[in-house]
C-alpha cells in the first residue's frame, strides 16, 4: 500500500458486510508480520471463517472490531473486548489488538483508533482502557504513554488449548 502524507481517516466498527475489506486488511497485517510465510494470507481467511461459525461476533455487545479506512482503504485494525467488573468502576475496555500498516504509521490512524475506543468508553461508562505490549516493544509504549496511559511492570499468564506455543506470549499487543 502506497505512503500519502495526507487523506482523510475514518474509523468504522466492522459489520458483517465489511468482512471482505476486512480480509484484505488482515492479511496484510499478517504478510507483514510473517513476510517469510506465503501461507498466512490462506491462513487469515480460514481462521476468520472458524471464528465467525463459533461466534458471532458483529452483534455483540461486548467486542468491538475497528477498522481504519485512509481515503476509504482499511489500513488499520483494533480489537476489543469489555471486561464487566461488579463494583463502581462498571468494566473496562480491553485492547486486544491494534495494528497499522507500516506505511501509515505515525500519521493519526493508530490515534483514530484510539479515540473511538475512548469515546466507547465514556458511552458505556467504564473506568478505562487496559491492554499488554511486549516489553521490547518501546514504539508501541511511548505511544501508548502520548494518549495517557500509564504502564506498570506485570507478567502474563496465559493457558491455551491445543499446540503449546510460546510465541503467542512474544506476539501479544
Amino acid at each position: 500500500m502506497p505512503k500519502t502524507t495526507s487523506g482523510k481517516i475514518k474509523v468504522i466498527r466492522v459489520k458483517k458486510e465489511d468482512c471482505p475489506q476486512l480480509l484484505v486488511l488482515l492479511s496484510a497485517i499478517h504478510a507483514e508480520e510473517h513476510p517469510e510465510d506465503p501461507q498466512t494470507v490462506k491462513d487469515v481467511e480460514m481462521g476468520v471463517r472458524e471464528s465467525l461459525k463459533r461466534y458471532d461476533v458483529f452483534s455483540s455487545d461486548s467486542s468491538w472490531f475497528l477498522a481504519a479506512l485512509f481515503d476509504g482503504e482499511p489500513v488499520g485494525y483494533a480489537a476489543f473486548v469489555r471486561i464487566s467488573k461488579l463494583d463502581q468502576r462498571v468494566g473496562f475496555l480491553y485492547l486486544d489488538e491494534l495494528h497499522v500498516l507500516d506505511g501509515y504509521r505515525r500519521r493519526g490512524v493508530g490515534t483514530a483508533l484510539l479515540g473511538e475506543a475512548f469515546a466507547l468508553v465514556n458511552r458505556r461508562g467504564l473506568a478505562g482502557i487496559r491492554l499488554l505490549t511486549r516489553p521490547q516493544n518501546s514504539s508501541a509504549q511511548r505511544f501508548y504513554e502520548k494518549h495517557g496511559f500509564s504502564g506498570n511492570r506485570a507478567i502474563l499468564y496465559q493457558w491455551v488449548t491445543g499446540p503449546k506455543d510460546n510465541s503467542l506470549l512474544e506476539s501479544e499487543t
